[in-house]
C-alpha cells in the first residue's frame, strides 16, 4: 500500500513538473506581434534616416594643366600660385578638398544649428606659398546657432568666409572661371579667418526671406596665420536675392563694408606728396621718424557694390555679374597686398578701386558654355602711367594698375565632373620703371579637369 501511494506522489510530482515547464515554453507569435516588431524596426530605420540626412559630405579634386608666356610669370601669382623662375608650364593639383555639413532644421526648412568643417588636403604647392608645411589644412571650421523662437537670428564662430560682396564667397567648386580675380586676391587673402559673426535674416516662411545682414569681427590675417596685432576687422554685407514666379529671371545684389587694419613694423611715417614742384613728380615723402609710429595701426577702409542677374531663354542660360570696390589700403612700396606677417618694410597708405564684370552663356541648354571676365585692380589711384618711375619719383612697382580679360570655355559633363579652358590675358599699365615701359608677358592659360561628389 505504500510503495502504491509513493508511486502515485511521484508520478504526481512529475506530471506537475512537466505542466510548469510546459507553461513556461513560448507562446506562438501572432500577426499582431510580427506587426509591432516590424513597426518598431522601421520607425527605428527613419530615425536613423533622419539622422543620415542632417549629415551631408561632398568634396571636390581639380588637376590642371598651365602655361605661361614666360618662365616665372613674370611674377603673374594670381592664375594659380607663383611659378618658378625655370618653368613656363606645369602640372598641377590646384585644389583637394573634403566638405562636411551637419544641419538640423526646423519643418519649414530654416537652420536651427549647422557645423561646417571643410579640409584641404595635399596641396603643397599652395600650402608652402602660404607658410604651411602640413599636408592637411582647415579651410572652415565653425558652428552656427540659430534663435529657436523667430528663426531670425544666428551666430557663427570660427574659421569661414569673410563676408564682403560676391566673387569672394562664392565655391571655388563651382565659380565658373579658375581663379578669383586679382583685386579679391589681394584684398582678400586666403579668403577666410577666424572671426565670429551676426546672420540676420527672415525666416523661409517670411515675406522677407530675400533679405539679409551679415556683420562680424575677424583677425584679418587669414586661417593659415597667427593674428600679429590686437586689431579686429568689421566686415559687413547686406544683401538680397530674388526671381519671378517660374524662375526663369532671377536676380541678387548687396553693399559690403570693411573697417579694419593692422600695426606698423617700422617707425618711418610716409605721404604720397609731389616731391618736385618743378617736374611735378610725384611719390612718397618721409614726414616723420619715430619709434612712436611702430604702435599706430595701417588702416584699410573700403566699401563695394555689387550685383547679379541670369535669364533663362531658348538660347540657354545667360548670367552677368559684377562688382566694384573701392576706397584706402595700406602696404608697402614693393607690394599692396593684406599682410599676413607683421611688415617689416616701411608702410604706405593707398587709395585703390578696382572691380570685375562675368559673362557667362550656356549654349542652347546644353553641356557647353563660354564666359567672358574683365576686371581691373588701381592700387593707388592718385597716380597713373608715366607717373610711376619719372625722374624724381619713388613710386615702385605696387603702385602699377593691371587690367585682365578673361576667356574660357566650359563642359559639364555631369554633376560629377566638369572641364575648362580658359585665358588669363593680362595688361600692365605703361609706366617709366624699368621692366614695366611695355606689356608683361605674363598671361596665363589653363586646362582644368575637376570631379566633384555629393
Amino acid at each position: 500500500m505504500k510503495k502504491r501511494i509513493l508511486c502515485i506522489g511521484m508520478l504526481m510530482a512529475s506530471l506537475l513538473l512537466h505542466l510548469n515547464a510546459f507553461s513556461q515554453l513560448e507562446k506562438p507569435e501572432t500577426i499582431d506581434d510580427k506587426l509591432d516588431t516590424l513597426y518598431t524596426r522601421t520607425d527605428n530605420l527613419t530615425h536613423e534616416m533622419e539622422r543620415m540626412k542632417k549629415l551631408q559630405i561632398t568634396g571636390y579634386v581639380q588637376l590642371q594643366f598651365q602655361m605661361t608666356d614666360t618662365a616665372g610669370g613674370k611674377g603673374n601669382s594670381y592664375a594659380g600660385g607663383g611659378w618658378d623662375n625655370n618653368t613656363n608650364s606645369r602640372f598641377q593639383m590646384r585644389r583637394s578638398r573634403l566638405k562636411t555639413v551637419y544641419e538640423n532644421n526646423d519643418e519649414f526648412g530654416n537652420n536651427k544649428t549647422q557645423i561646417v568643417m571643410q579640409m584641404e588636403f595635399f596641396n603643397a604647392v599652395n600650402n608652402a606659398a602660404n607658410g604651411v608645411i602640413s599636408p592637411v589644412v582647415i579651410r572652415d571650421f565653425y558652428g552656427k546657432f540659430t534663435d529657436p523662437w523667430t528663426r531670425w537670428f544666428g551666430i557663427k564662430a570660427g574659421a569661414m568666409d569673410k563676408p564682403f560682396g560676391y566673387e569672394l564667397t562664392y565655391s571655388s567648386g563651382t565659380r565658373e572661371t579658375p581663379e578669383r580675380g586679382r583685386m579679391s586676391q589681394i584684398l582678400f587673402p586666403g579668403e577666410k579667418d577666424y572671426g565670429a559673426q551676426l546672420v540676420i535674416q527672415p525666416a523661409k516662411q517670411s515675406r522677407f526671406n530675400w533679405l539679409k545682414l551679415e556683420t562680424g569681427l575677424y583677425n584679418g590675417t587669414g586661417v593659415l596665420n597667427v593674428d600679429f596685432d590686437k586689431e579686429k576687422d568689421w566686415i559687413s554685407r547686406f544683401s538680397f536675392a530674388k526671381g519671378n514666379l517660374n524662375e526663369t529671371i532671377k536676380y541678387s545684389g548687396g553693399c559690403s563694408y570693411y573697417y579694419g587694419g593692422h600695426k606698423y613694423g617700422t617707425k618711418n611715417n610716409y605721404q604720397l606728396e609731389v616731391l618736385n614742384d618743378s617736374t611735378g613728380a610725384m611719390g612718397w615723402k618721409l614726414i616723420d621718424s619715430n619709434s612712436n609710429n611702430i604702435n599706430h595701426i595701417g588702416y584699410s577702409r573700403f566699401f563695394g557694390i555689387d550685383g547679379q542677374v541670369s535669364f533663362d531663354w531658348k538660347g540657354g542660360l545667360t548670367t552677368l555679374r559684377a562688382e566694384y570696390i573701392g576706397g584706402t589700403h595700406g602696404g608697402t612700396a614693393t607690394t599692396n597686398n593684406t599682410p599676413r606677417t607683421l611688415p617689416t618694410e616701411d608702410y604706405l597708405q593707398r587709395n585703390f578701386n578696382g572691380a570685375y564684370f562675368y559673362f557667362i552663356q550656356n549654349v542652347m541648354h546644353s553641356k557647353h558654355s563660354v564666359m567672358i571676365k574683365y576686371d581691373w585692380y588701381d592700387p593707388n589711384t592718385k597716380v597713373a602711367g608715366m607717373q610711376i618711375g619719372e625722374k624724381g619719383s619713388n613710386l615702385k612697382s605696387a603702385d602699377i594698375k593691371y587690367a585682365t580679360l578673361g576667356l574660357g570655355y566650359l563642359f559639364n559633363y555631369d554633376q560629377n565632373w566638369k572641364f575648362v579652358a580658359y585665358a588669363d590675358l593680362v595688361k600692365n599699365e605703361l609706366t617709366g620703371l624699368a621692366g614695366y615701359t611695355a606689356d608683361r608677358p605674363d598671361n596665363v592659360y589653363t586646362l582644368r579637369l575637376q570631379y566633384t561628389w555629393r
